[in-house]
């Protein structure tokens, strides 16, 4: 068989073509989808004020979607910038270590913002800061540099944050009222008021850690919720 230069020079530019349209392809799908996944932020932020459009160009253009696999450290002692994030699918938890063991402070699922929200002075404290996924989890990545812009651009962001902050002020009392609850059937039966989809997706030792209990005290509660339930 005869082959000529020509027809290997030919053969070469229609594979870089189609290397070439196979890239634009996937470089469409992936703007495509970092824009629905934009708007689905965007569309959280407009639930707590106005977002105009130069500010929704700004935050499409300057975040990104991550994917981070079960317990793995979206923030750690050797992590500790304060950046945000907003959780699209899956479960995290913030935790904290005391004498080798973890005391879950925290847990979240999609559509909440998780991250540090510490001033520098606060770094250097003595008690390790995590937080871990609990599931698979894809967030949307926002950078302390971005937030720090939407406050200085766009007036609107200040009343968003205010909003947010009382948001998660808000969280932080109920945590702060059920873990001070004098029985552990107490605070089971409130986190099952709060935050029932806890019960049943969350892994059971984060949950005990969480309801500052032992593993087999919930183990136990959960058995005779169970028995009482069917009869």
């Amino acid at each position: 068989m005869i082959y000529h230069i020509s027809d290997a020079a030919t053969n070469l530019n229609s594979q870089n073509g189609i290397i070439l349209v196979r890239w634009s392809l996937l470089s469409l799908y992936m703007n495509a989808n970092h824009l629905e996944k934009s708007n689905i932020l965007i569309r959280y932020l407009e639930q707590h004020g106005h977002v105009p459009k130069d500010m929704a160009s700004l935050i499409i253009n300057e975040t990104r979607v991550i994917e981070f696999k079960k317990r793995k450290h979206i923030v750690s002692p050797l992590d500790m910038h304060p950046n945000m994030y907003y959780i699209l699918s899956g479960a995290v938890r913030g935790f904290t270590r005391e004498d080798g063991d973890d005391l879950t402070t925290w847990i979240a699922t999609e559509g909440q913002i998780v991250g540090l929200t510490l001033f520098s002075k606060q770094f250097n404290s003595l008690k390790p800061q995590f937080i871990e996924t609990i599931e698979p989890c894809q967030v949307i990545l926002i950078t302390n540099t971005l937030v720090k812009k939407l406050l200085e651009e766009f007036s609107e962001m200040s009343m968003i944050c205010r909003k947010l902050l009382f948001l998660h002020y808000h969280e932080a009392e109920e945590r702060n009222y059920l873990i001070r609850l004098n029985s552990a059937v107490k605070r089971l039966n409130r986190m099952n008021d709060t935050h029932p989809h806890f019960y049943h997706r969350i892994p059971l030792k984060y949950l005990a850690s969480y309801l500052g209990m032992r593993i087999e005290t919930l183990s136990r509660l959960r058995s005779q919720l169970v028995n009482s339930s069917s009869s």
